[in-house]
């Protein structure tokens, strides 16, 4: 369980810290809105259910070639989502802090809705997207090298029909699974909505069936985009696009801008100084694909005198190894934790005032240029090994391909 006293070492390690790296994962969307692809929050595309797909099944490249009206609902879906939402208060919490650092800040994220490079203070220049983001586009084979920025227009020319059904309602569908890539029907049948409005049940056994297409009696496919949408192309060479996302076994993401993000971060990292006191919040990260977690990890064992703060609603352990240095915040999300975490910043930089002032103080300040109290503990790396572990946790995703 997390104390007032945890959140108050957390505090005194923001107020003295002199560079912060923000570690984040779709944990950190929810405060605005926007669905986790697991765990307690878990909900993204919802039609996904009706045919019986989840984030792994609809997040592969292959769709927007072999079905590429169901690909681009998907990411079309997506797009608008995290386009539309606005970054919560906390990513600009997390920016002032780092902007009132002596070194500044760093965010590096496996989320691809772009809601850092809208964020004050970070920007497309102090953030790091491993997975890419829906942001920007690329050709469908990625070859070429191009990565250009998604338009809102080229968007707009794309259309889902609006997902209403309700339980018990009438329905037509195509029988099949999308899942196995076992397309059986091409012909419409009857079927019903089940009573989540979203499984399929024949009217006749009231069994579930698997459907490969849902629609209202003769009308819209309402899991595809409409047929008179068009499709995004590159547009130098009017190809076919896709997003510019590292997908499940994707071997065609083109990495141009990731890579070029990795090294701005590798830069800013090398120019660090070794005995710099570094903050690392992680955020929402979660266990399933761990790569902000121990890109958090790594960069706290290889600064002897940084702190790791990791925010979790429900994986908040933090490793034994850093001892005192690490500090898990749990059973809160993102917006909750880090508007108390600014509240106990606050109160120390007043009594800090206070005391400088009158000589006095709350015997919680810690003085500009002093550390925390917490000693360093676990063997550090030094720059060049932590370039080999960053490299170590981020290349499986890119030939691995791993979402």
């Amino acid at each position: 369980m997390t104390t007032e006293k945890d959140l108050r070492r957390c505090a005194a390690a923001l107020r003295t810290g002199e560079a912060l790296l923000i570690c984040t994962g779709a944990g950190m969307g929810v405060d605005s809105g926007l669905g986790t692809f697991r765990g307690r929050n878990a909900g993204v595309w919802q039609p996904m259910r009706t045919i019986g797909m989840d984030y792994v099944d609809i997040c592969d490249p292959d769709w927007i070639e072999e079905d590429a009206r169901l690909g681009w609902a998907f990411w079309l879906f997506c797009y608008s989502a995290y386009t539309t939402q606005a970054p919560h208060r906390g990513y600009q919490i997390l920016a002032d802090w780092g902007q009132g650092m002596k070194h500044g800040l760093f965010s590096a994220t496996s989320n691809i809705d772009g809601h850092w490079a809208r964020t004050r203070g970070v920007g497309e220049e102090r953030v790091y997207e491993c997975h890419g983001a829906v942001t920007h586009m690329q050709c469908l084979d990625g070859y070429n090298g191009r990565v250009w920025r998604t338009t809102p227009e080229e968007m707009a020319l794309m259309r889902i029909p609006e997902w209403d059904l309700q339980a018990g309602e009438e329905v037509e569908v195509l029988e099949g699974s999308i899942r196995n890539r076992r397309f059986r029907s091409e012909e419409w049948i009857r079927a019903t909505v089940a009573e989540d409005g979203f499984g399929i049940l024949d009217p006749d056994s009231s069994n579930t069936i698997d459907v490969t297409a849902v629609r209202r009696p003769g009308g819209e496919d309402l899991v595809r985009i409409t047929e008179d949408s068009t499709l995004p192309t590159d547009p130098q060479t009017a190809q076919p696009a896709r997003p510019n996302v590292l997908m499940f076994g994707d071997m065609d993401v083109c990495l141009t801008r990731i890579e070029a993000q990795r090294s701005a971060l590798s830069s800013w990292v090398d120019s660090l100084p070794k005995d710099t006191r570094l903050v690392i919040v992680e955020v929402g990260a979660g266990t399933t694909i761990p790569t902000m977690r121990r890109m958090a990890e790594n960069m706290a064992a290889s600064f002897q005198n940084s702190t790791l703060i990791r925010i979790n609603l429900d994986e908040h352990s933090v490793p034994a190894g850093l001892g005192e240095r690490a500090i898990g915040v749990g059973g809160m999300g993102a917006l909750e934790a880090l508007e108390k975490l600014r509240g106990h910043v606050g109160e120390l930089r007043n009594g800090g005032e206070a005391g400088q002032r009158g000589g006095g103080g709350t015997g919680e300040v810690v003085e500009q240029g002093a550390t925390t109290g917490v000693q360093p503990q676990g063997e550090a790396m030094d720059l060049s090994e932590l370039r080999t572990a960053l490299d170590s946790e981020i290349e499986p995703c890119h030939q691995a391909n791993k979402l």
